[in-house]
């Protein structure tokens, strides 16, 4: 680790023999932010010297991680080891994501690159915190059981609307009481549906 990691959570990109593919792939928006399809970064925690490496992968607007794609070292305990890959999931992985810097992926024009070496997630601002809740709902298990299969309703519904109506109309009128969400959470799935490509964007629809 580089010396500046003093204190706190740490994080760093990380690479691995084989994951060359990756780097060649299109960076993809993910709740107003791009980012790879796949890659992987290295979190340490100075106060427990604990360190993971994570494998994360990117499938219609969720975070996954493939099997045993979190390695814990610091820890000799399997049990402790598979309650520190819970935890990531459900916390360090999505503060991780949603402090990176802004300029942390560079598109180019074979792929992607790592731009920063490193960032430490501090104190976070109104937007960061909006942007972590959104990330850990989509790194969590109910995006696949709950979320997702509303938002797919919810594009569903939009396509097959009159093709006079307009969205509010059809907000109001189809989408709402179908999904059983109010009007704002309807607007963020039709959002989130157009982000992940079940839907054409307001620019080519």
């Amino acid at each position: 680790m580089n010396p500046y990691w003093t204190k706190g959570m740490c994080v760093e990109p990380s690479h691995h023999d084989g994951d060359e593919p990756w780097y060649e792939e299109a960076l993809v928006p993910i709740a107003g932010r791009l980012f790879p399809p796949r890659f992987r970064i290295n979190m340490w925690c100075a106060a427990t010297e604990v360190e993971m490496c994570i494998a994360v992968t990117i499938e219609q607007g969720g975070f996954t991680e493939p099997q045993n794609a979190i390695s814990v070292t610091g820890i000799s305990s399997g049990v402790e080891k598979d309650r520190v890959r819970a935890a990531a999931r459900k916390l360090a992985l999505p503060l991780a994501l949603a402090t990176m810097p802004e300029d942390t992926f560079e598109q180019t024009s074979h792929g992607w690159k790592w731009v920063v070496v490193g960032w430490s997630p501090g104190s976070t601002d109104r937007d960061q915190i909006a942007l972590l809740e959104e990330l850990r709902r989509r790194c969590g298990q109910k995006w696949w059981s709950i979320y997702l299969p509303r938002i797919k309703k919810t594009a569903e519904i939009v396509w097959q609307a009159p093709a006079d109506w307009s969205t509010q109309r059809v907000i109001t009128k189809l989408v709402c009481p179908t999904t059983h969400v109010g009007r704002t959470q309807a607007y963020a799935d039709m959002k989130a549906a157009r982000e992940i490509g079940l839907l054409p964007s307001p620019s080519t629809a």
